[in-house]
């Protein structure tokens, strides 16, 4: 049986969805990549800003608050004082940060890579999300494979397409590694 392995990327940064002051309405806000690091003595508080897209006023979104400034590993507090890309990503694309923050996280562009699928032969894949999304895992595969949903579907109810890592497809989100097997 072949084998072959998908990763499903961002083509933008994940959005958030709240009310902006200036706009007067709910609108998407998208992460600037930046930090903010304010330490006083006995507290240290970080966030991640946030930009409208339509007026470009920021909104400040809390990582950390009032923590002891000693408490962060090193590291961690470095790649807040250097914007590290990759944690602006890790910390944009956590729904349970974004919806403490009372935003709703929005749905991301995203592709996946990998080889193409032949539907004449078995095939195990491997599909690893990069960053956990609030899409849905069964979209991003429909895509890929190019087949619209009632497609989709029938392949699955016919057993044709299946998860063998244990997930509903139609209904799991895109996050970690999903086993697919295609007969």
């Amino acid at each position: 049986m072949k084998k072959i392995k998908w990763t499903a990327r961002y083509l933008s940064t994940p959005a958030a969805v709240r009310y902006c002051k200036h706009c007067g309405a709910k609108t998407v806000f998208v992460s600037s990549g930046l930090f903010r690091v304010n330490a006083q003595q006995k507290a240290l508080d970080v966030w991640l800003i946030f930009k409208c897209q339509n007026c470009d006023t920021t909104w400040n979104c809390t990582i950390m608050s009032r923590v002891n400034p000693h408490a962060p590993a090193p590291d961690l507090l470095q790649g807040f004082h250097s914007n590290d890309e990759d944690l602006a990503m890790r910390w944009a694309t956590d729904t349970a940060l974004l919806k403490r923050n009372g935003a709703e996280p929005g749905i991301p562009e995203i592709e996946i890579l990998g080889d193409t699928v032949d539907f004449t032969e078995p095939v195990d894949i491997e599909l690893t999300a990069e960053w956990p999304a609030e899409s849905k895992a069964a979209t991003a595969i429909r895509e890929k494979l190019g087949v619209s949903r009632s497609q989709f579907d029938q392949l699955c109810e016919s057993g044709r397409i299946r998860c063998t890592s244990g997930q509903n497809l139609k209904k799991c989100k895109l996050a970690g590694k999903i086993l697919i097997e295609i007969r």
